[in-house]
């Protein structure tokens, strides 16, 4: 959209999202929005800034040229006319495009780990990890000092290290689970993110 396409018009993309969106923003001039985890504040969001696409962790993505909704059989019709693109720039596969994306944006090391709870006990664990975590987060995590980022629906709290990496620990509001996500400079620190984040989330 951004490179090809030359649609500068804003994108819309959801907290547990990767930080490289904000960092291509900057990169291209363009107007980062972010929103609360679902489509349901991403496609708003997208009609209320004129967005050019919007996304979601889960992998959902809508476009202004079609539809502020999720469409996956759009959104691969997009992704092969990136790579018909790329390819006649001398990047034939996905991975020589992200290795492209990455030389832009930087490098990202991102994943997800769900943590299950027992049904019983999870009503405790949200009350827990409401008042604890949320309500009161800390100012370092493991030996990082961090900058602590309640998010707005109040299901979770977002820490960011010095560097720009950071830690996403979220209940769920319909399953017994507490999803943890980790971005950062290495591997190395996204797995000792994650592994602080699940102990966060057990207490």
């Amino acid at each position: 959209m951004l490179e090809h396409k030359k649609d500068l018009s804003p994108i819309v993309k959801t907290v547990n999202e990767s930080s490289m969106g904000e960092r291509l923003g900057e990169r291209y001039n363009v107007t980062v929005h972010e929103t609360p985890v679902g489509f349901k504040y991403v496609g708003p969001k997208m009609i209320e800034t004129g967005a050019s696409m919007g996304g979601e962790e889960s992998g959902g993505y809508g476009f202004k040229m079609h539809l502020p909704e999720r469409d996956g059989i759009f959104a691969d019709l997009l992704l092969l006319d990136l790579l018909i693109r790329e390819r006649a720039l001398g990047r034939p596969t996905m991975s020589s495009v992200m290795e492209h994306v990455a030389s832009i944006a930087g490098a990202s090391y991102y994943l997800r780990v769900d943590v299950h709870i027992d049904r019983a006990a999870y009503p405790k664990v949200k009350e827990r990890l409401a008042t604890e975590l949320v309500g009161n987060p800390p100012s370092s995590i493991g030996s990082h000092a961090v900058r602590a980022v309640p998010l707005t629906t109040n299901d979770g709290v977002k820490f960011f290290t010095a560097d720009g990496s950071w830690l996403l620990v979220r209940f769920s509001g319909t399953e017994p689970l507490v999803r943890v996500y980790a971005e950062a400079t290495s591997a190395e620190l996204r797995d000792e993110l994650l592994v602080i984040g699940e102990r966060l989330a057990r207490g």
